[in-house]
């Protein structure tokens, strides 16, 4: 017999904040931890553990370069990523109050550096950003995200999030 996955709300809404470090070399820049922020509206379908939305996500991949100039100044550059995407999440337990998830979002990321400007850069690209979480008490969502872009702008964020929607409906 099949289990019943639980209905939850049809809406939520997440913001979340966290951090960020850049994945690969840019530049022989050493890896500096840096911000992120986010925004995300997810659609629950009725009877499955799949929800898909829309995500604007803000993250840096932020690297130091004072060991190029040996003057005793904090050097650094931040490739910012503002992305626009759509999100799929498959829910191993949706409806419960430890719910993991897996999933990625696709979508556009305007590129720009922000700061010193050593190896000025700027464009749009393509994102893929598979992430991997888990939601807490209904309300509570941590989440690992690996945000791939553009070289020099690609970097793993990991966020706390808040939620509002998706309870267990009452039945």
């Amino acid at each position: 017999m099949k289990a019943k996955v639980p209905v939850v709300q049809m809406m939520e809404g997440e913001i979340r904040a966290g951090l960020t470090t850049p994945l690969g070399g840019y530049h022989t820049g050493k890896a500096q931890v840096s911000a992120a922020l986010g925004i995300e509206g997810r659609y629950n379908f009725k009877g499955t553990p799949w929800d898909c939305g829309l995500m604007l996500d803000l993250s840096t991949a932020r690297r130091g370069y004072e060991h190029l100039y040996n003057d005793g100044y904090d050097r650094w550059q931040s490739n910012r990523t503002l992305a626009l995407a759509a999100t799929g999440e498959y829910n191993l337990r949706q409806g419960t109050k430890i719910n993991p998830f897996v999933g990625a979002a696709l979508g556009v990321a305007f590129n720009d550096v922000v700061g010193d400007k050593y190896f000025p850069s700027k464009g749009t690209s393509m994102l893929f950003a598979p992430r991997i979480g888990a939601e807490f008490i209904y309300h509570i969502r941590l989440m690992a995200q690996f945000n791939i872009c553009r070289k020099g702008y690609n970097n793993f964020s990991f966020t706390l999030g808040f939620m509002l929607g998706g309870r267990p409906k009452k039945q």
